[in-house]
């Protein structure tokens, strides 16, 4: 490694000539100081930079790059003006194929280092158009000394960036975070809307607002008018608990996606979670289908289920499915979509798939019974406590949707030993331009 030089004293220096040779699980640089893994924020493979150091520690430090010496060819002008400040895109600098092959290999780094696992097949990525594919967005809202504030955090920050575009939304919903900022200094208790989220939905556009305050007649009167003005629906959430719709183009309270493919819909409000990136999740859904390989009379479990995402199509191919979810709104709204979508072989129950559910009246109906294929779609923390319960029970055909390639690591090292083989896996371009990694490991037993 070539020589490391301080140019500034203290706690915060910079080091020139530091050679990026890698990637961490978060698409940080990894490159080596001193002696210790060295995070750098910003820097490519294969880059010669300086790094301004920001946090050293025993055993590894982090850094951001403040020049770079000897570019990769992957890097790019990042497009969006508030990238420098903004924390919600930290990749724009990176292109668009440079971060597919890029988060691969960190799935594939994990798996091997934490488990000691190979795919015996790496499928193609499932791909997103780089911008214009949120189809939801939280935005913070602040006034300090009359001036609003209005956009994302900044990065490693509380602070709001005020921004004045996003690339990243959906085309409809581009217009919306400069409208807000023309409507909210109208209201007389502006100050007490604290955030606003956007949705594009096959319903239509949707805004929901959330407020700390309940907002006065001549409040709700603008907002409704400006809701009819735009044609969106209109949601005010004063509460954790209780969200409102104040307008409805259509008079229907209920929001919409649909899988055209497979002649589905699904019915939200905006509380429920749903995939930020529509058109990519109707890919991961077929996909799911066609690596499972259901037939008419497999009996499939769906654990984390939500919505009924991938539950309900699963339906359209098995005999039976069983969905299992922690959250009753979940579950009550996957058991609605269901009967929405006429199909009758499909259960649903509620249990707490990161704790001891054996025993549970919620876990009696469906943990111990016979299946012929398993699906996991957990949260970043992962699925160890119900793979590691199921033992015995977990059967031949198991796909895992993963967010987070260390837990995917993790569960997979637990598999291995249970007797499955990672027979193929492949990642998803769910978050372009953020160091989101999300992927798909279909699991058989040997």
């Amino acid at each position: 490694m070539r020589s490391q030089k301080a140019s500034l004293g203290g706690r915060r220096r910079v080091v020139g000539e530091v050679f990026v040779h890698g990637l961490s699980h978060d698409g940080r640089g990894l490159a080596r100081l001193q002696g210790k893994t060295l995070f750098v924020e910003g820097g490519l493979p294969g880059e010669q930079v300086s790094v301004l150091l920001t946090d050293d520690r025993r055993r590894y430090s982090n850094g951001r790059v403040t020049d770079i010496e000897s570019a990769s060819d992957e890097r790019i002008s990042p497009p969006c003006r508030h990238f420098k400040v903004c924390g919600g895109c930290s990749l724009q600098y990176w292109s668009h194929e440079g971060q597919l092959q890029g988060k691969q290999s960190i799935v594939l780094d994990q798996l091997q280092r934490f488990s000691s696992l190979t795919p015996a097949e790496i499928a193609e990525p499932l791909v997103s158009q780089p911008y214009g594919y949120r189809y939801r967005a939280r935005l913070s809202i602040l006034w300090k000394k009359g001036r609003l504030s209005l956009g994302f955090r900044e990065k490693q920050s509380k602070q709001i960036v005020d921004i004045t575009e996003c690339p990243v939304l959906a085309e409809p919903l581009q217009p919306l975070p400069e409208q807000l900022r023309a409507l909210l200094p109208e209201l007389k208790q502006r100050e007490a809307i604290s955030h606003a989220e956007l949705f594009l939905a096959d319903s239509g556009r949707a805004l929901l607002l959330r407020h700390i305050r309940a907002l006065p007649p001549a409040d709700l009167n603008r907002l409704e008018r400006f809701a009819q003005e735009q044609q969106l629906h209109l949601y005010l959430m004063g509460d954790e608990k209780h969200v409102s719709c104040l307008f409805s183009p259509v008079g229907d309270p209920w929001l919409y996606y649909r899988i055209p493919a497979l002649d589905l819909k699904f019915q939200f409000r905006p509380t429920d979670f749903t995939q930020v990136n529509w058109p990519v999740n109707c890919q991961m859904v077929a996909q799911t289908l066609d690596w499972l390989d259901l037939k008419p009379e497999d009996r499939v479990l769906d654990l984390f289920c939500g919505l009924g995402n991938f539950s309900l199509a699963m339906a359209r191919k098995a005999g039976s499915v069983i969905g299992v979810e922690g959250s009753a709104a979940s579950v009550e709204r996957a058991a609605f979509n269901a009967e929405l979508n006429g199909l009758q072989n499909s259960q649903f129950y509620q249990a707490d798939l990161s704790a001891l559910v054996a025993g549970n009246k919620s876990g009696e109906g469906w943990l111990h019974q016979s299946y012929d294929a398993m699906l996991l779609d957990p949260p970043r923390t992962g699925a160890l406590e119900i793979i590691e319960q199921m033992k015995g029970h977990i059967p031949d055909r198991l796909l895992y949707i993963s967010c987070n390639p260390a837990t995917l690591a993790r569960d997979a090292g637990a598999l291995a030993q249970q007797g499955f083989e990672l027979v193929r896996l492949g990642v998803m371009d769910m978050f372009p331009q953020t160091g989101h990694v999300e992927s798909m490991a279909l699991f058989r037993k040997l």
